[in-house]
């Protein structure tokens, strides 16, 4: 337990709640028949959160904060943030704006009658905001988002930008906060959660973390409560994307345990407050947080 909690750096936990089929099935009108399994590996992550004395920013869902408001509670009970991940799990590239400002309103009203009463970061499914979809940059605004968490900078498969910038800035109204990559001689490494802290080696995983701290950078993790349970249902939807689902599921709540005893975490939003204190201390105008961590 000693790189950073020794150091004093920080890094960013996020965790997007949603069940194990949202990111392989992608008709909602099938979703009603997949077993919900969606309460037993949060309440284990929260536990180990808890173990270890870290909070995080849980995206939730709207549809399960609607279904499981008990949820949301405790996890703002416990001292989490909880951001938007929409209501139904579908890529921007798939909604028009005014279907995303509709899904956006009822994902927020849904949080906010579970429980959560400031809400203001959001993680669109898929990291699917892309330079194409710019446009929700207005409407999260408008809706009262602060921080928005949804670029990958790195093109893999069907998501990423390699062009993103890769580190937090200001999007128009927005603070992005991008799912921050190590970068060695201008290569940037996936090892920031989910899939990739299973098909790398734990090695590898804490070296790219370690690398971001020594930088003075708050490396985003990101993990997803289904990664917790191995013995959620198995289907077959192609085989890349069957392979990626499943890897290596009995080794994530090692990597977690790694992470969270190694070095200390907390929430996008204590991140930004952070970067707006320490902005005002240095007397620099407005804008001056766009500057801090480059």
């Amino acid at each position: 337990m000693s790189d950073g909690r020794a150091s004093g750096g920080f890094g960013i936990f996020t965790v997007d709640v949603e069940d194990w089929y949202h990111g392989l099935i992608r008709d909602p009108d099938r979703w009603a028949a997949c077993e919900d399994r969606i309460l037993g590996p949060t309440e284990h992550l929260l536990g180990l959160l808890r173990s270890t004395g870290n909070h995080g920013t849980f995206f939730v869902l709207g549809s399960i904060a609607k279904r499981h408001p008990e949820l949301v509670r405790r996890i703002v009970e416990d001292g989490h943030e909880v951001g938007c991940h929409g209501y139904q799990h579908i890529s921007l590239k798939r909604l028009d704006p005014a279907q995303f400002r509709e899904d956006l309103e009822r994902a927020l009203a849904a949080l906010r009658e579970a429980g959560a009463q400031e809400v203001v970061s959001y993680r669109a499914p898929f990291f699917s905001l892309e330079r194409k979809a710019g446009w929700a940059l207005d409407i999260l605004a408008d809706c009262g988002i602060r921080i928005d968490s949804s670029v990958f900078p790195m093109r893999i498969g069907y998501y990423g930008s390699a062009r993103a910038r890769n580190h937090p800035h200001l999007a128009g109204r927005i603070w992005e906060y991008p799912v921050t990559l190590p970068s060695f001689g201008g290569l940037r490494l996936p090892l920031a959660g989910g899939f990739y802290c299973r098909f790398f080696p734990l090695s590898w995983t804490l070296a790219g973390i370690r690398y971001q701290l020594s930088r003075g950078a708050e490396p985003v993790f990101y993990i997803h409560p289904w990664e917790l349970d191995p013995e959620h249902p198995r289907i077959t939807v192609g085989r890349f994307l069957t392979y990626r689902h499943y890897l290596r599921l009995d080794r994530t709540e090692q990597v977690l345990r790694e992470l969270l005893q190694r070095w200390r975490w907390r929430s996008l939003r204590e991140c930004h407050a952070a970067r707006e204190e320490g902005a005002r201390r240095e007397g620099w105008p407005g804008r001056g947080a766009a500057h801090a961590g480059r």
